[in-house]
């Protein structure tokens, strides 16, 4: 999640590659092989033929549907933590921030997806397929889930013109992920609600 005025609110999907369709059964065995091996090895320790071996595939189906193990990743990720299984909108934009922190937060913190997102954060540093995973189907495909609420605050009033909700939103993005990789049990919704707070102050009149 962080921002780009110009990027598409939710991630595109994966595109597919030529040739035989996929079948949806096979791809969802893959997906929930992926989740469970890192549960219980971490990501690092999780390879592409380690999945293929749990999900009962051959590798070169893998390769065939996902180019990298970035790529599948991202995949599992956006499976594990879908936009609708977080996103609210109701009358109170600050409410909807504080929900969508708090169900982000507790996703990442119970499940697999706080060390597939960590594993890709880190591989990130030193590998394009997972920088490109992260910028492009986490920081510019996820970028309106934090950039609504408050594009609908500064028009109820409740935010000024003034407020800059690219930055404020990377602010937002920058601490969950710091936590995430440096203490990911206080992701909770203490930590979720004192930041929605503190960010809104940024825009007090």
């Amino acid at each position: 999640m962080s921002t780009n005025a110009h990027s598409s609110p939710l991630p595109n999907p994966p595109r597919l590659p030529r040739g035989r369709p996929r079948s949806e059964n096979k791809r969802r065995t893959i997906l929930n092989a992926g989740a469970a091996l890192v549960d219980e090895r971490g990501y690092h320790a999780t390879t592409m033929e380690s999945v293929a071996s749990r999900a009962g595939v051959g590798k070169m189906t893998i390769y065939r549907w996902w180019r990298s193990k970035a790529a599948l990743f991202l995949e599992i990720y956006i499976d594990l933590a879908p936009p609708d299984a977080v996103v609210i909108e109701s009358a109170d934009p600050k409410s909807d921030l504080r929900h969508l922190l708090s169900s982000s937060n507790k996703i990442l913190r119970t499940t697999p997806a706080g060390p597939v997102l960590a594993g890709l954060i880190t591989d990130a540093q030193h590998d394009i397929a997972a920088h490109d995973a992260v910028h492009g189907g986490l920081i510019a495909g996820r970028c309106e889930l934090l950039t609504g609420p408050f594009e609908r605050a500064i028009e109820m009033g409740v935010l000024g013109d003034s407020f800059d909700l690219e930055f404020a939103a990377e602010l937002m993005v920058g601490m969950i992920w710091q936590r995430l990789l440096t203490a990911p049990d206080r992701l909770d919704d203490r930590f979720a609600n004192r930041l929605v707070d503190t960010v809104f102050a940024l825009g007090d009149h």
